[in-house]
C-alpha cells in the first residue's frame, strides 16, 4: 500500500517545514503527537493488516512522524515489517491483542474495522468466540448484550454445564443464566441433564448462539 501523504527524501532539520506546519494546521498537532483523531487514513499509513489472517504488520514510518533524526531510524530498524502489539491477559485469564497507537492502547479488533474503512463498533464479538482470532471475516459489530450470548465456557466451571451449578445446600443442580446484566434462576434439578435442558431451552428462546458456553475458547486450558 502506497503512503496518502506526501513523501520526503530527506529527514527535515528544521520543524518549520511547510509540510509540517500544514499537518498541524489541519489537526491541531504535529503528526506523531498524542491526541490525533485516529482516521483509517492514518492507521493505514502506520499499519497493514491482513484480513485472511488477523495479523498487524508496521509499516515503514515516514520522517514526519518522529521529532528527531535518530528516533526516525531506530524505528524504523527495530519495528518496520513486523507484527505489531502484544497479547495482553485480564485477571479472568481473557487474552486481547491490544497495539499502541498516538499514545494510546487499542484493541486490535477494533483497529480491523478502522483500517477496513467501518464505523467504529460499541464493541467487536468474535464469531468462533477466540478472542485472539482477529480475521476480518471471524469479527462482528456487536455489543455487550450481544457478546453475552455468544461466549466460550469458562475456564473454573466444575459441572461440565455451562448455565448449571452444584447447589451444596440444597444437595441439587441449580440452572442458572445471566442476561441482560440480570441473573435468571431456572431452578434446583435432581438430574443434571433435567438442569442443562432448562438452560438450553432458556438460550433458545433468547438469542443465544448454538455454540454458547459448549466448549473453552481455543487460547484457553482446562
Amino acid at each position: 500500500m502506497t503512503s496518502k501523504f506526501k513523501t520526503a527524501s530527506v529527514f527535515p532539520r528544521k520543524r518549520s517545514c511547510p509540510l509540517i506546519l500544514t499537518r498541524r494546521e489541519s489537526t491541531g498537532f504535529f503528526v506523531g503527537e498524542t491526541g490525533m483523531k485516529l482516521t483509517t487514513e492514518i492507521v493505514q499509513e502506520l499499519m497493514d493488516y491482513d484480513p485472511e489472517t488477523g495479523v498487524f504488520t508496521w509499516r515503514t514510518r515516514d520522517w514526519w512522524w518522529f521529532k528527531e533524526d535518530r528516533s526516525y531510524t531506530l524505528w524504523n530498524t527495530r519495528f518496520a515489517g513486523k507484527p505489531a502489539g502484544y497479547v495482553d491477559t485480564d485477571a479472568h485469564g481473557y487474552p486481547r491483542l491490544k497495539i499502541k497507537l498516538l499514545g494510546k492502547l487499542r484493541l486490535a479488533s477494533r483497529l480491523a474495522f478502522l483500517w477496513m474503512g467501518k464505523d467504529l463498533p460499541n464493541q467487536v464479538g468474535h464469531l468462533n468466540r477466540d478472542s485472539l482470532d482477529d480475521r476480518w471475516s471471524n469479527l462482528a459489530s456487536s455489543n455487550n448484550a450481544e457478546n453475552s450470548k455468544n461466549r466460550s465456557k469458562y475456564r473454573n466451571n466444575t459441572s461440565g454445564v455451562c448455565g448449571v451449578y452444584w447447589n451444596k445446600p440444597a444437595g441439587k443442580w441449580l440452572a442458572k443464566v445471566q442476561l441482560g446484566g440480570e441473573s435468571h434462576h431456572l431452578g434446583y434439578f435432581d438430574d443434571i441433564n433435567e438442569a442443562a435442558a432448562v438452560v438450553a431451552a432458556f438460550r433458545a428462546a433468547n438469542g443465544f448462539t448454538d455454540g454458547h458456553g459448549r466448549e473453552l475458547a481455543g487460547y484457553a486450558s482446562c
